[in-house]
């Protein structure tokens, strides 16, 4: 089994630095990448055997919603970003590779998204969804930058 800090810390290396994103593990599958009023949560889930990235908004009114970036990849990613993914031969190669096209994906044509404009939200498929476990551990980073955050019990 992989150490999936290292490989999310040197995946997103280059996002973390550009975009001064501040790096928090919450255990040993799921990391975000933090920036103002928004994240960036990266997981791996070892039964699918592969890894993900989410975009996480705080809104005006101080909820934490997470949004599947599928179709923002769908929209706007390129053949040459798939073409990263490689021929990896194991589980620890397929989730890297996971990682490395979605960070180079990001990098290559979502900037907006990356600096935090929020505009892409409007008219997106995916509307977001409460996660508790996601909300209750960004609220004190969140809190933390100046915002009222609402966590919900559900």
């Amino acid at each position: 089994m992989q150490d999936y800090e290292t490989m999310v810390r040197k995946c997103y290396d280059h996002l973390i630095k550009k975009y001064k994103y501040l790096f928090a593990k919450k255990d040993s599958d799921e990391f975000f990448l933090i920036g103002n009023a928004f994240a960036f949560y990266v997981f791996v889930d070892r039964r699918d055997r592969r890894a993900d990235v989410r975009y996480v908004n705080l809104d005006m009114l101080g909820n934490i919603k997470t949004h599947t970036l599928m179709y923002v990849q769908k929209q706007r990613y390129k053949q040459e970003d798939f073409a990263l993914y490689g021929t990896p031969e194991d589980i620890d190669g397929r989730i890297r590779s996971d990682m490395i096209v979605a960070s180079a994906g990001l990098l290559n044509h979502c900037h907006d998204i990356l600096l935090g404009d929020k505009n892409w939200l409007e008219g997106y498929p995916d509307q977001g969804d409460y996660s508790r476990h996601v909300a209750n551990f960004l609220a004190p980073y969140f809190r933390a930058q100046g915002y009222e955050v609402n966590l919900r019990n559900q």
